[in-house]
């Protein structure tokens, strides 16, 4: 059987993503499986619904298996974020790829992977001037050593990234690239109602005391919009970082920046600095909480040029999830089942057969560590971004989503 993998968020699930599953059938691919993001995603923000019902909107839209790509790893810069989602679906047995390109020039991708992981690259990009911002120059310096108009787009940045993760990890995995079309990744305005971005969809729901009934359904596949407004209905969705912004104000302002290291290389089990900082990033969090009313004003005085916003979003809340460097280089230890067809279930009763890799039913059941440590304080920060009705072991009690 061909089965494909997808590194997503879904956050929420648009046309878009219905279009890369449907191209995926018609190519010949009978399973999908979905690493999907869990209750945070790449941006250090917290994702406009949980992970559950993001699930569910993803099976019920044709996907076959939706497995949690989990904090931290979920919330890493683009290496990061595709190194875990690679191994989580080459341990389930994908043998290939798929994933939305600007470009879908594989040939070009392909040759921009090898030169970033060559040491001359490396040292290269050791030397660069980072005044620009730490991403400008990477693909500055990224641009000199592949033939070609490399450009520096989110879905081609996430590209290059899963090839080069495939190389650096040995796995045996092919890769098709499919063209995006519609709105841009980071188009903020809903003008194209038949393909927006998430970005725009995001705002919209924002931005209307409705929330997800003021989406059209042509904007959205009816099953997945339909599985938001239930949520919504239920007091559960849309969720925005706005939510826990007294925690994030309050963290900062009661520890030293010394404190918070120490914190994080404790809660996590070894490392030398709060991941993705090492560079003063925590210093600069701790200082913007004087005279700071608000968590968008609390962050917009630690934003500056030299780091991107993600980035700074990121330290934030992997300095109070207690999160160091020591998992840069990690890849997760298990994932958790979210969602499944009933094709995707047969196939999973075959991995757990053939593959070591865990696949837990029930977030309980998870094994004592590190990781489960803070993912357990991840989801029980979410969840009081939810409501005030919804308990912080609420996760702890949830099951996958099982489609007949």
């Amino acid at each position: 059987m061909k089965t494909v993998g997808i590194v997503c968020e879904y956050n929420p699930f648009h046309n878009g993503h219905a279009h890369q599953i449907e191209l995926l059938r018609q190519n010949g691919f009978e399973l999908v499986v979905c690493a999907m993001s869990g209750n945070f995603t790449q941006r250090g923000e917290l994702a406009i619904a949980d992970k559950y019902t993001r699930a569910e909107s993803a099976v019920r839209c044709g996907a076959d298996i939706v497995v949690e790509l989990p904090f931290p790893f979920s919330s890493f810069s683009a290496e990061g974020f595709s190194r875990a989602g690679v191994h989580i679906l080459s341990s389930l047995g994908v043998d290939t790829l798929s994933f939305g390109s600007e470009s879908a020039d594989l040939t070009l991708l392909s040759r921009a992977a090898d030169a970033a992981c060559s040491d001359e690259f490396i040292s290269a990009y050791s030397k660069a001037d980072k005044g620009v911002g730490a991403a400008r120059a990477y693909f500055d310096t990224l641009s000199r050593f592949v033939e070609g108009d490399l450009s520096p787009l989110s879905n081609d940045i996430l590209g290059i990234s899963y090839l080069s993760a495939i190389k650096d990890l040995g796995v045996k995995m092919d890769v098709f690239p499919i063209k995006r079309e519609g709105a841009s990744y980071n188009e903020r305005t809903l003008s194209d109602t038949e393909n927006p971005s998430a970005t725009a969809l995001r705002g919209a729901v924002k931005d209307n005391e409705s929330g997800f009934f003021s989406i059209s359904s042509s904007s959205m596949p009816k099953e997945a919009l339909t599985a938001l407004q239930a949520a919504q209905n239920e007091g559960k969705a849309p969720v925005f970082s706005d939510g826990i912004g007294k925690e994030i104000i309050s963290f900062f302002s009661l520890l030293t920046p010394a404190e918070i290291i120490s914190r994080a290389i404790s809660r996590s089990g070894g490392g030398d600095f709060v991941a993705e900082d090492g560079c003063g990033i925590v210093d600069r969090l701790c200082n913007a909480t004087k005279n700071t009313r608000g968590l968008n004003e609390f962050l917009k005085k630690a934003y500056n040029s030299r780091y991107t916003d993600a980035r700074i979003n990121r330290v934030a809340l992997f300095a109070l999830l207690g999160v160091s460097n020591r998992f840069s280089k990690a890849v997760p230890e298990y994932t958790t089942l979210l969602a499944a067809s009933e094709k995707g279930r047969t196939h999973l009763a075959k991995i757990r057969k053939s593959s070591a890799f865990p696949i837990i039913t029930k977030p309980a059941d998870a094994p004592d560590g590190c990781l489960t440590k803070i993912l357990r304080a991840s989801d029980a920060l979410y969840a009081r971004a939810m409501s005030d009705d919804i308990q912080t072991d609420h996760f702890l009690k949830k099951h996958p989503f099982l489609s007949q």
